[in-house]
């Protein structure tokens, strides 16, 4: 009986073991396992260009990631196996009509999986999507691209993705965001010239920011023949900004401004935007027309918002329908106007130059940003097209740590919970010349919040970047991060956009400087190819720069005269062997290799702005002194 009864025991474990793999297989759609040679991708009987052009895409990428033969049919052709099929095909029975530009699908069928979108960029966004979700396909740089090593592919049966777009418009800037493949993978679409057929872009047909007096109405045409055209500042007539309620003003923009659209509007694109921006100075209007309407709004964004509207009235009047007019929120406009509304035709691009990076935006003990939240908060409840244009970067000493990550994730958060359509976020976009520190994690990381603020996984995002782009010494780059990131601000001292060597890294202690060292050497030492080496070199850039402005460790002048000065060109020569020009943003940063200053100054003196200066004369000196401890000190 006993043998009976686990007999029978063996027989129930053995049909509940095979009925719970079958039910396991019947959830899952497999599309490509160890024995596929080839799998197809089926687009529309009619495709658009940009249906074929995103499966060519789709089948590079299934080639090069699971070594298949991946091939392009038709919908009304018979095809056996498992099938992607991708845009309007037959097989597709999602309506995203009435869905935001962008939106997409990623949805299971019985032999396969439908992807499909709307808009110029939904169908290829989604495409990307499924390439990173299921097969790992990732783009971090323009050099550096990961995917999964699995041979097989499968989705569960069940697999029904919808997404809308968190933001229409999305910018970062980094060398990488020069490049289509990377745009494409992280859903970028405002940095390259893309046409419309392969996803396209949003694209600024006028200039991309301080339009007025440089393109429309400029003050090479009108200033000499009409000063009245120009702002009346500290009494007297300035060429840098207009005086915005002068009828003739308006006559003209609007003018400029139809005949640019007649030239350049594209007809088939989501959208396209004319910029009506102020120039980058405080020489606004004080005439008494300008003056008046500025106090009836508490604002100078009175006499800005009402000169829009203007244009923007005219623009829709010529039927340009998807033709968005933008103005700065920035500086002496940022402040919301009480008495004009902008027209629903009207972008305002607030702008976050004054804030502290290193606190979020809605802490409400750091002062400057609790002041932005309120404009934030303005601004979106008049606005029904704020775009943010905000900043990452350290301009002035571009070398130095930026310690910010902490931040990132909940302000792109409270962007889009205030009512954020579009999100800039501007970085280092000088990179050609002056490439160092983190940036281009920054911005992959932004592009992947910029798709949903939401994800539980951003730091699992950091460290496989890191992993990618530096190796196995990422993770002690991530030990990094998190130090300098712990110093980033006190309750007394912020994060800006001008951050100065002595306010970086406050309260950093010489223990945590010496395991940073650590952090670096380790790293270095766990590279694995010249490139990885590279890279962690390039961003070990700025914790040298703050170590030598900050006459820290191997730049302590306590090491001797002959250790101080070789440390200092070491430092100077690694710059420039990385590629690097310059030290920050302008031309007031390039580096101007004096030896004098190489040798004996910090890098903060590095720069062109000190040239003309009399330690010029001091070269000779700095050189024969150096020579002469060289000998006697070179060897040892």
């Amino acid at each position: 009986m006993k043998r009976f009864l686990s007999l029978l025991l063996a027989v129930l474990i053995a049909l509940l073991c095979s009925t719970i793999a079958f039910a396991t297989d019947e959830k899952v759609i497999s599309l490509i396992d160890e024995s596929t040679k080839e799998i197809y991708v089926v687009i529309p009987q009619k495709a658009t260009e940009n249906e074929v052009f995103i499966s060519d895409i789709l089948c590079e990428r299934l080639e090069q990631i699971y070594d298949v033969d991946a091939k392009i049919a038709k919908d009304n052709e018979k095809i056996s196996g498992n099938v992607f099929y991708i845009g309007d095909t037959v097989y597709n029975k999602v309506d995203l009509t009435d869905k935001k530009a962008g939106s997409y699908t990623i949805t299971a069928v019985d032999n396969g999986v439908s992807i499909f979108g709307n808009g110029n960029r939904g169908l290829i966004d989604g495409v990307y999507r499924f390439l990173s979700d299921f097969c790992d396909y990732e783009v971090y740089t323009k050099d550096v691209t990961g995917f999964t090593d699995e041979d097989v592919l499968s989705v569960p049966a069940d697999t029904n993705i919808e997404y809308a777009p968190f933001f229409e418009y999305r910018k970062v800037d980094t060398m990488s965001s020069n490049y289509e493949e990377y745009c494409r993978a992280n859903s970028i679409n405002a940095n390259v010239n893309v046409p419309d057929s392969q996803g396209g872009v949003i694209r600024y047909i006028s200039y991309f920011g301080h339009s007025l007096t440089r393109q429309f109405c400029a003050k090479e045409t009108y200033f000499d023949s009409h000063p009245e055209y120009f702002a009346l500042h500290n009494g007297s007539r300035t060429g840098d900004q207009l005086c915005l309620t002068n009828p003739d003003v308006l006559e003209i923009v609007k003018q400029e401004v139809l005949q640019l659209l007649y030239e350049r509007c594209n007809p088939n694109a989501d959208l396209q935007i004319v910029s009506l921006t102020q120039a980058d100075n405080q020489n606004y209007c004080e005439c008494e027309n300008c003056k008046k309407l500025d106090e009836a709004n508490g604002s100078h964004a009175g006499t800005m918002i009402t000169f829009v509207n203007a244009v923007a009235d005219a623009v829709k009047e010529a039927g340009y329908d998807n033709i968005g007019v933008d103005t700065f929120a920035y500086q002496y406009t940022r402040a919301c106007p009480t008495n004009v509304v902008p027209r629903d035709n009207v972008i305002v691009r607030l702008c976050s130059i004054e804030c502290c990076n290193g606190h979020t935006i809605d802490d409400p003990d750091c002062e400057e940003n609790a002041e932005f939240l309120v404009d934030l908060q303005k601004w979106s409840k008049i606005c029904d097209r704020v775009y943010i244009w905000d900043y990452v970067n350290n301009y002035s000493e571009t070398f130095l740590p930026y310690p910010n990550f902490q931040v990132l994730q909940r302000n792109v958060q409270i962007f889009y919970e205030n009512g954020a359509k579009g999100d800039y976020e501007e970085g280092n976009y000088y990179m050609d010349i002056c490439n160092g520190e983190f940036y281009e994690l920054r911005s992959y990381l932004l592009s992947k919040l910029m798709q949903n603020p939401y994800r539980d996984d951003y730091y699992e995002l950091m460290d496989d970047y890191l992993l990618h782009v530096y190796g196995p010494g990422g993770t002690y780059i991530r030990e990094f991060i998190d130090l300098i990131t712990k110093r980033s601000v006190t309750k007394r001292k912020h994060l800006h956009i001008r951050q100065q060597p002595a306010d970086c890294l406050p309260g950093i202690t010489l223990s945590e400087i010496k395991k940073a060292n650590e952090m670096w050497e380790n790293a270095k030492a766990l590279a694995e190819t010249e490139q990885q080496l590279q890279e962690i070199e390039r961003s070990e850039l700025c914790w040298q720069y703050w170590k030598c402005c900050r006459n820290k460790s191997e730049f302590s002048p306590l090491r001797g005269l002959y250790n101080y000065m070789t440390e200092h060109k070491a430092l100077y020569d690694k710059i420039v062997a990385l590629g690097n020009t310059a030290v920050g943003e302008g031309e007031i940063k390039y580096l101007r290799g004096n030896e004098f200053s190489v040798y004996f100054l910090p890098p903060t003196k590095w720069e062109s702005k000190y040239d003309g200066k009399f330690w010029h004369a001091l070269d000779p000196m700095a050189a024969k002194l150096y020579s002469f401890l060289d000998g006697i000190f070179g060897d040892k």
